[in-house]
């Protein structure tokens, strides 16, 4: 939200409407972000953002920093218009330790 408000003139001409309105109804809790917010995101954290979606067409969408050479991913799944889950790489799986299985007689 920071982002958003600080950056206004950058991110305005993409909203529908009043960009107070916008602003009100993204800071609302539960509310779902947009590509707008990911983007706002992505510039103000210097991450790009990654998203494997549902679309036929495009299946990859990269969301990179406005300003900034990206110094870090993010993976999102976008099931198109539903929902959004973090996405991580094999390796960076915790490993579990299996615990001993002790008997008490």
């Amino acid at each position: 939200m920071k982002q958003l408000k600080e950056f206004r003139k950058r991110y305005e001409g993409y909203v529908p409407m009043e960009y107070k309105v916008y602003l009100k109804k993204m800071k609302r809790s539960g509310e779902w972000g947009d590509h707008l917010t990911l983007q706002a995101a992505a510039d103000r954290f210097g991450a790009k953002i990654c998203l494997l979606t549902s679309f036929r067409d495009t299946c990859l969408i990269e969301i990179v920093p406005r300003d900034l050479t990206p110094t870090r991913e993010l993976w999102l799944s976008f099931w198109c218009e539903v929902h959004y889950n973090s996405l991580y790489a094999t390796d960076d799986l915790l490993t579990r330790k299996t615990k001993k299985k002790h008997w008490l007689f």
